[in-house]
């Protein structure tokens, strides 16, 4: 096996390998819809819950203020025997109308928000019925995934042990190369290197998919040949060099 052999073999492993940690801390494809269905679900559910709660909220909030106003209203009717004139019997009638008007304003609040409390309850059991089926059925597709996972844990334990292998038929300058772009480009490190349509006979050119960039004719030589490694000029990927299967 070439030494470019050897590391397009090493990326492909490395590919395979975030796949399968990606799908061990996530959900896969066959349970996306279901998982995304749950999902919304289930944050309808809570937002229906958060509406019930703060509706309880309001309506405590305004039964406080009726009770605070209704002290405020008693406090003043205490002191109507004590008035001296007119004046201060007019002030203090008007203070009475309005703390009134405030008791009517809150009694109000209290019953909007009771009414909206009721309607969100009623709405909200209406449904967690519904959803129960769904829940049900989520989770018995998540534990037959629980029951898959120690297989793809497996195999992703057994792509570590390939890449160890792999890493270690590397010369170490060009492995810390490899390393290095792959970090560089989000953990690929190869650009395959394809032929550009060419119109009628025109002479054969190629480019790195990375970038789109020239490859020079000797530069897919070295490649093919050799399986020596070759970074693209512009993007500075290692290039690649699939042989037609036909």
């Amino acid at each position: 096996m070439t030494t470019i052999e050897t590391i397009v073999d090493l990326q492909h492993a490395y590919t395979e390998l975030g796949a399968a940690e990606e799908l061990l801390q996530g959900i896969p494809d066959w349970m996306q819809e279901l998982h995304e269905e749950y999902g919304a679900r289930r944050t309808e559910i809570e937002a229906i819950a958060a509406a019930i709660e703060l509706a309880a909220a309001e309506r405590r909030g305004a039964e406080a203020g009726v009770a605070d106003t209704q002290e405020r209203l008693k406090h003043y009717q205490e002191q109507i025997g004590q008035v001296r004139n007119q004046r201060e019997y007019s002030a203090l009638l008007q203070e009475i109308d309005l703390v009134k008007q405030q008791i009517l304003g809150f009694e109000e609040q209290a019953l909007q928000a009771l009414e909206q409390q009721e309607t969100e309850q009623a709405r909200l059991d209406e449904e967690r019925q519904a959803f129960a089926e769904l829940e049900s059925r989520y989770q018995q597709e998540l534990e037959k995934w629980e029951a898959q996972k120690p297989e793809v844990a497996a195999g992703a334990e057994k792509l570590r042990g390939r890449i160890e292998v792999l890493e270690g038929r590397l010369p170490p300058p060009i492995l810390h190369q490899f390393r290095l772009i792959r970090e560089r480009f989000d953990g690929v490190a190869l650009a395959e290197v394809r032929e550009l349509q060419r119109v009628g006979k025109g002479r054969q050119m190629w480019h790195c998919s990375g970038c789109n960039y020239r490859v020079l004719p000797q530069s897919l030589v070295e490649i093919r040949n050799n399986g020596s490694v070759v970074l693209c000029d512009s993007c500075k990927r290692i290039l690649y060099y699939v042989e037609d299967a036909g």
